[in-house]
């Protein structure tokens, strides 16, 4: 089976390649977490090693590194150094070898034409819509997750046998009232947090890639959906990047009108409904069991890295081999942080670069002429400032790894979409983004 998978993926990748894009965009945003049937190895991982070479192979339109390819690059080589100086261990190789196929996304996609590019990110918003449609059957009607029994196959565990192995509950030490006995949304990305954070990328690439009634359907089932994962994280992250939209970028009185009113019918959904009321409250009691955590693992934090400050404390930890050595240990969950922790100070700081260039990507466009475009720009730089800082789901886990690469590549496109659009505008004008079915049939950019 696996030889198999093996022929049949070079002759793809030799012959299609762009059906490795499509079925990697596919797999982030379907069943992101599946395993390739018979071969106990991820879809997401082998895709993305599938676009790599493809991108390597074949000639493209960019041949040009963007900062935050250089960027990300650095920060591989600067973590492949710190397994080096840590220890080289098989696990320590397998992990580090997938996070960097994951964060090397970026490069594979920019290798893309824009008009392909476009294509993958709405393969992945419409594959993440029916990914959000049914778990919100499964967080409401399907509270058993019988709509995974299709998804066995490909490694998905189903009622009791999945809830047993994750965090799909809202356990009652974590609030009071109604979020004590409701199941969170994690569709078949089965992590609430991590489901958000997906869902938040998706809803902003459907934002600036659809246009008229279409982004308008799929925007409400992704934000419904966003909000049933109950993530404070991801819901604060959001909240703080639509804030900086309304303060930085210039609106048109009736836009700004819209704006507002969709803001107040998302604040209104969320205080109306009370187990995502009493989930963003929670936050500010005193006896809320993550804050406190987090407090006291950042308080712990220089004691753990004493001494290891350069490389940090290696690749091959208990922690990240068990979730439960994880929760027992109550290391940092803090991105930058948690980098740090893992490859040492350098490896950070450029974590923290990359971070630092995707804002100042994020601030063009929030003063850019386009709204959507500006939403993704403040709602990335919320994301960078506040989700980095409560998560760190984007370091540990290749697959989110990867769905930061995504993100990565996309501002990209969005800066781009707003060079290009004032390029084109005369002075005075404002520019008006082309009509999604105006693109014609995209040609691919490898094989031109």
């Amino acid at each position: 089976m696996a030889l198999l998978a093996f022929v049949v993926g070079v002759y793809i990748g030799l012959r299609h390649p762009l059906w490795l894009y499509w079925g990697l965009a596919v797999v982030m945003g379907a069943i992101p977490f599946g395993y390739l049937p018979g071969v106990h190895v991820p879809m997401y991982l082998l895709f993305a090693a599938g676009v790599l070479l493809a991108a390597l192979i074949h000639t493209t339109e960019r041949s040009r590194l963007t900062r935050l390819e250089i960027a990300v690059l650095l920060l591989i080589v600067a973590a492949g150094i710190s397994v080096i100086a840590t220890g080289v261990t098989l696990f320590s190789l397998m992990s580090f070898t997938r996070w960097a196929i994951a964060s090397l996304l970026i490069v594979g996609l920019l290798r893309l034409s824009r008009e392909n590019l476009a294509r993958f990110g709405r393969v992945f918003v419409v594959s993440a819509t029916v990914n959000a449609l049914a778990g919100i059957a499964m967080s409401t009607i399907d509270q058993q997750q019988r709509l995974l029994k299709p998804l066995k196959i490909f490694g998905y565990g189903v009622g009791a046998e999945l809830r047993q192995n994750t965090a799909l509950y809202v356990y009652s030490d974590e609030g009071s009232g109604v979020v004590g006995k409701t199941i969170r949304l994690g569709g078949t990305w089965v992590l609430p947090n991590s489901a958000g954070f997906c869902l938040t990328i998706a809803l902003l690439l459907c934002l600036i890639l659809f246009r008229g009634w279409i982004r308008t359907s799929l925007a409400v089932i992704l934000f419904a959906a966003m909000l049933l994962t109950l993530s404070r994280a991801t819901l604060f992250s959001v909240a703080a990047g639509l804030l900086l939209v309304f303060l930085f970028h210039s609106m048109r009185r009736r836009d700004r009108q819209l704006a507002i009113g969709a803001v107040l019918l998302g604040a209104a959904a969320v205080f109306l409904t009370p187990m995502i009321r009493d989930r963003v409250l929670a936050s500010f009691a005193s006896d809320d069991k993550g804050r406190s955590d987090r407090v006291a693992a950042l308080h712990n934090f220089p004691h753990q890295l004493s001494g290891h400050w350069v490389f940090g404390l290696g690749w091959d930890r208990p922690e990240f081999r068990s979730g439960q050595a994880a929760q027992s240990l109550n290391y940092v969950s803090n991105a930058p942080l948690l980098t740090v922790y893992r490859g040492g100070i350098i490896t950070g700081l450029i974590f923290v670069a990359i971070l630092v260039i995707g804002c100042v990507l994020g601030y063009r466009a929030m003063r850019s002429d386009s709204l959507p475009n500006a939403v993704f720009g403040g709602v990335f730089i919320g994301i960078a400032v506040v989700y980095m800082n409560l998560a760190q789901s984007v370091v540990d886990m290749p697959v989110m790894a990867l769905q930061f690469s995504m993100f990565l590549a996309f501002m990209v496109y969005v800066e781009e979409s707003s060079r290009l659009a004032k390029a084109e505008v005369p002075s005075g004008e404002i520019a008006v983004p082309p009509d999604a079915s105006a693109l014609t049939q995209p040609v691919p950019a490898t094989i031109r």
